[in-house]
């Protein structure tokens, strides 16, 4: 489960830095309790690049991730474990949620690279690569 919870991170850490070249300036979502359309600098965050994504661990072990629209996420990790939550931005870190576990875990990441990978950095210290994949 902790293995999970960082290629999570991971991923979504790239897929904020994948955004980062293009970022549009609303998010939309599909909740009728939510406007329309939100203006991410005033919400406090960037948004996340919705789309498939490697996270590659330093042991070699692979995480597929899907970054939704929306701000939620679906992972199968290497175990073939999956998983799921929403993704959030703080303190310039991007932050995941996992659906039945207390807490949160945040990524700091690399300018992406040419390929459009990112090095990131939990907050406990674990790195990996991110990478966009085809779906």
């Amino acid at each position: 489960m902790e293995a999970m919870k960082k290629t999570i991170l991971v991923i979504a850490l790239a897929s904020l830095g994948a955004c980062n070249q293009a970022a549009p300036d609303t998010a939309a979502t599909t909740d009728p309790n939510v406007e329309a359309s939100v203006n991410t600098a005033d919400a406090g965050f960037e948004a996340v690049a919705p789309g498939n994504y490697d996270i590659v661990h330093a042991d070699g072990k692979v995480d597929k991730l899907v970054v939704h629209p929306g701000l939620t996420w679906s992972m199968v990790a290497a175990d073939n474990s999956p998983s799921g939550g929403t993704i959030f931005n703080q303190d310039g870190k991007v932050c995941f949620v996992t659906e039945g576990v207390d807490g949160h875990r945040c990524f700091a990441g690399e300018p992406p690279a040419d390929d459009g990978s990112i090095a990131v950095t939990g907050d406990d210290g674990s790195k990996a690569t991110v990478k966009p994949t085809a779906a």
